[in-house]
């Protein structure tokens, strides 16, 4: 019981500390801020206007704007893996991990504090995008649906970006991987356009992406009534059975990335 209790502790703190270190300076604050309003108020709108006639009975400019949740929750947890090179460089992270608490906590930690300055830019950009015009429709279950998809999105990403901060070690390396791999799933995840727009081959591969799996989510939690893309991944009717289906594959990546989040640490720290 003392382990856990030391193990709980530990990863608050560690949480509490990652959170501080990502929202205490105003520039870096203002800097997670700008690009949801950016995104809102000026791309939106623009990509309205451009491509919003593929389909009528759509929204487009609300359909858009919960592709650019997509786009920043992955981008934000890209960008973090920056922090955990700077610490390893700059010698903070000995220090964890001579304290007693087990290395997932670092992980786990880590990965919460991002979520929650996720949630911080999902809850501007859903704000904007209301004021702005959006038509969500939704409902109590709906917005748990729409909070699973952003959270294990962000969890699985997050992952993602750790694994390869620590297997790559240096920050101009792994700068060149943040708009690869944060940005370019997303295009190929029905983020402008239905999937069943991209070619054969493209279309069955974003079909094993997160990405595409946690946006489904999202627009079958805010957009009720209109197909939300889980029938181009899963060719069923139910949309209520293709969501459950599309939430326990985002629970199963979220679930073996970190499991591999951890293990490579324990690696990594350990040589």
């Amino acid at each position: 019981m003392a382990v856990i209790a030391a193990d709980a502790h530990g990863l608050v703190t560690l949480y509490r500390r990652r959170l501080n270190v990502t929202t205490r300076l105003i520039p870096g604050l203002i800097g997670l801020m700008v690009t949801p309003v950016l995104w809102i108020l000026i791309i939106a709108p623009a990509l309205d206007n451009a491509l919003g006639s593929f389909n009528p009975s759509v929204d487009y400019f609300t359909f858009v704007c919960l592709s650019q949740v997509a786009f920043i929750v992955p981008f934000t947890s890209m960008f973090s893996g920056i922090n955990l090179i700077v610490d390893k460089d700059f010698g903070i992270l000995r220090e964890f991990l001579v304290a007693p608490v087990g290395r997932s906590s670092i992980t786990i930690g880590n990965a919460l504090a991002v979520l929650t300055v996720a949630l911080m830019q999902v809850g501007l950009m859903m704000s904007l995008a209301t004021l702005r015009g959006a038509e969500f429709h939704t409902s109590l279950a709906g917005f748990f649906w729409f909070l699973a998809g952003v959270a294990l999105l962000s969890l699985s990403t997050y992952a993602i970006a750790e694994i390869l901060a620590l297997m790559v070690g240096r920050q101009e390396a792994y700068g060149p991987l943040i708009p690869a791999v944060g940005v370019t799933p997303w295009f190929l995840s029905g983020s402008l356009f239905p999937l069943s727009f991209l070619p054969d081959g493209v279309r069955q591969f974003s079909v094993v992406l997160p990405w595409t799996h946690a946006l489904a989510l999202m627009r079958y939690g805010m957009m009720e009534n209109i197909d939300p893309g889980l029938h181009d991944i899963w060719h069923m009717n139910s949309d209520a059975w293709m969501a459950a289906l599309s939430l326990i594959v985002l629970i199963g990546f979220s679930l073996v990335l970190l499991a591999i989040d951890t293990r490579v640490f324990r690696g990594k720290t350990t040589s």
